[in-house]
């Protein structure tokens, strides 16, 4: 029998997994997240240009009156899910985990769990769980997250895949009885 000494695309995928294995399994998704509606109507307009001003104030760490102006965003333009996910952020960092969740969950539904908000609020949710020491919901909606293309929640997943633990275990093993 004739030994191939050539490697294919598939070995190398596994053999860059073991060599990184906090890494997701391909090397990208090859899945480019898509971009959310732009906004159209003249209250749309308004709400994104009042959670951009948001933003600003919330990297300034004044955490109170980015949530007031995301609020605002909000009553305006109702519809908006990256509005809801970029409050749940807000409330995440201000440390307040239901309403967070909350804001997440209507997020991904407005978003149809589809696009860039979606990759967010996955990932955000995802990180909620964590914190709540859910490892099993967690690696579900980081898994969510990667199938649309997120790549930080595509590594999450590989750090949170019970198979791949098991493989790393084992394989740390074989490597201390080399030694």
């Amino acid at each position: 029998a004739v030994v191939s000494t050539q490697s294919t695309g598939s070995d190398d995928q596994i053999l860059e997994h073991i060599l990184n294995p906090s890494a997701p399994l391909s090397s990208g998704t090859g899945i480019t997240i898509t971009s959310d509606p732009a906004p159209l109507t003249d209250e749309e307009k308004e709400a994104n240009h009042i959670r951009l001003e948001g933003i600003k104030v919330a990297e300034q760490n004044k955490l109170p009156e980015a949530l007031t102006l995301f609020t605002r965003a909000i009553s305006l333009a109702p519809e908006m899910a990256s509005l809801y996910n970029d409050r749940g952020q807000l409330h995440r960092l201000m440390g307040d985990t239901v309403k967070a969740l909350e804001d997440v969950e209507r997020a991904i539904q407005l978003s149809n769990g589809q696009g860039k908000t979606a990759v967010q609020a996955y990932t955000q949710r995802a990180m909620l769980h964590m914190r709540n020491g859910d490892e099993e919901n967690a690696r579900v909606d980081f898994e969510r997250a990667s199938y649309l293309g997120g790549k930080f929640a595509a590594c999450q997943a590989a750090k949170l895949n019970p198979y791949a633990k098991l493989c790393n275990q084992m394989l740390s093993q074989a490597m201390e009885q080399l030694q």
